[in-house]
């Protein structure tokens, strides 16, 4: 009888696995209106900024360590922007940016990461767009793109944010 209901929860529990699975891949494949294009969240507003509005503004050149879990840490030269600079073109105003607890960064690929408005306030990080002088690409031609987050300070790579897609300001 145990084994009975042990199987039943066990076969449940997978049925369920593979039903929120197939919701968050249809989700991942639907997200997004245009490839390339960020949404910014801060109180009730909203504004979107396409590749072309973010790739006009001031570009750098930095290099960075990327550290994934296929390769050990390399330095990488990459090419973008600060992301406190596509905020402002977004409409937020570097006090309303202070006056955030938290700035979030969300991947197509679901993955989220959270940051201090002062760090984005810093020149520490960016949006990147090309990676050893070529586009980064996208998600479904295996790059990391159209836009990646990178945080330079973070020697491990593990607040960096492939496939940018969402800012919020919270």
């Amino acid at each position: 009888m145990k084994n009975k209901k042990l199987i039943l929860v066990i076969a449940i529990l997978a049925v369920v696995t593979l039903a929120l699975g197939y919701i968050n891949m249809r989700s991942i494949n639907n997200a997004g209106t245009e490839e390339g294009t960020i949404t910014f969240k801060w109180g009730e507003n909203t504004a979107a900024l396409s590749f072309e509005e973010i790739t006009v503004i001031e570009n750098h050149e930095f290099k960075a360590i990327e550290d994934t879990s296929t390769s050990g840490p390399a330095s990488r030269k990459y090419k973008g922007v600060f992301l406190k600079d596509v905020l402002n073109r977004a409409g937020i105003d570097d006090s309303t940016i202070e006056s955030a607890t938290r700035v979030t960064v969300k991947g197509l690929d679901g993955y989220v990461i959270a940051m201090a408005a002062q760090e984005v306030l810093s020149d520490n990080v960016y949006l990147a767009f090309e990676k050893n002088g070529k586009p980064l690409g996208n998600m479904k031609n295996g790059g990391s793109g159209p836009f990646q987050l990178i945080a330079v300070s973070d020697s491990f790579s593990q607040r960096w944010c492939k496939y940018v897609i969402e800012v919020n300001l919270e």
